[in-house]
């Protein structure tokens, strides 16, 4: 979202923060093309323009308040680079594929007899590509099939009986997450990324991976049955705005039911508030645990100096006085192996926008 800002204010693509995927009548369509025709996407521009469709295609939701993202400029003389070379084609693809004629596909399917047990076979040829060939990121698992007849005997060459176990999902991902959000109706797709990045912030959550810490595990539970950590709430809130933006409900109404939920929530915390109270405090002492002091064998936890600097020190104090520098910014993750040379213990430091790193805590590490 952030490099799609970035592109925003530099006048290359339009406001990236809408939930908006119908073009507006007075969308200038054809001078974005005109536009185009003199960059990287000059070639696929001019297939639009000689045998595209006549109306875009529309998507799913209508807004007013800011038209689909859409390129409105060419970066001209200078070159984009990373990141944001990659969302401004992302963009520059989709907008022209919108535009283009769809794709024709021939799709196969046998079921094949083999001692009267039934095997099916799916097979996918593409005929036209026209969007498809635009649109690269799109890719098709299926291959086409040999011609075959119907009630033609064909020779079973192969027969492979392959043994598995059913396997936990997967982590999610800050794009699978995100795509699980959007099915639960949480957010929007210009808020959605801040939630993930509110969570982590919080450390309710660390990114890389993608998991709970012990403060997120405690607020869930301490929660319990709360509407508040389910996602019909926040659906039904965010369902109720869409609704007054379209006029199907009135203000009014709708904030006389938020209230009602909202209060019953409140109830439901105020009933049970010393046990959540205690449930976040140790859950927070928990995760504030580094590793074990090597001299003492006690925690060694983020303390605070009187100044207001952070370092890891023993919780075996003022017995103990074994301590460590660790840097001012950045989320501290704890690692569970001790550092490969001295033995001491290490972190990973999490910073918006930097790829995370390790470090041993021992400032005389011969590793450094």
């Amino acid at each position: 979202m952030s490099v799609a800002e970035e592109l925003y204010m530099s006048g290359l693509i339009s406001y990236p923060r809408t939930d908006n995927t119908v073009y507006p009548s007075s969308l200038n369509i054809k001078s974005i093309l005109e536009k185009l025709k003199n960059s990287d996407f000059s070639k696929e521009t001019e297939v639009v323009i000689k045998n595209g469709r006549d109306y875009p295609t529309r998507g799913k939701k209508q807004t007013t308040d800011h038209p689909p993202i859409h390129p409105v400029g060419v970066p001209g003389g200078r070159k984009l680079s990373g990141e944001s070379k990659q969302i401004y084609e992302l963009v520059v693809r989709r907008f022209l594929a919108t535009l283009a004629k769809d794709a024709i596909s021939e799709i196969v399917k046998v079921v094949i007899d083999i001692s009267d047990e039934k095997f099916n076979a799916d097979g996918y040829l593409l005929i036209e590509p026209n969007w498809r060939e635009i649109y690269t990121y799109y890719k098709e698992k299926r291959k086409p099939l040999p011609d075959l007849v119907k009630g033609e005997i064909i020779d079973v060459t192969k027969i492979v009986l392959k043994e598995d176990t059913t396997k936990p999902p997967n982590r999610y991902t800050e794009g699978s997450l995100i795509g699980k959000m959007e099915q639960l109706t949480l957010g929007t797709k210009s808020t959605r990324h801040e939630i993930i990045q509110k969570l982590f912030s919080r450390r309710y959550i660390t990114l890389s991976p993608l998991k709970p810490t012990p403060m997120g595990f405690a607020v869930v539970e301490a929660m319990g049955d709360c509407d508040v950590v389910k996602p019909k709430m926040t659906s039904r809130l965010e369902y109720d705005m869409d609704a007054i933006s379209e006029g199907k409900k009135t203000l009014k109404e709708t904030i006389d039911e938020s209230r009602k939920m909202l209060t019953q929530v409140m109830i439901s915390l105020e009933k049970d508030k010393e046990k959540i109270k205690t449930n976040i405090k140790n859950a927070s002492r928990q995760q504030n645990v580094i590793a074990k002091c090597p001299k003492c064998s006690k925690d060694l936890v983020v303390r605070f100096s009187k100044k207001g600097n952070r370092f890891v020190g023993c919780t075996g104090y003022p017995e103990c006085k074994n301590t460590y520098p660790i840097p001012q910014k950045g989320g501290i993750v704890t690692v569970d192996e001790p550092c490969s040379k001295c033995k001491s213990p290490q972190v990973k430091i999490i910073s918006k926008g930097k790829r995370p790193w390790q470090i041993c805590l021992n400032p005389d590490c011969s590793k450094k």
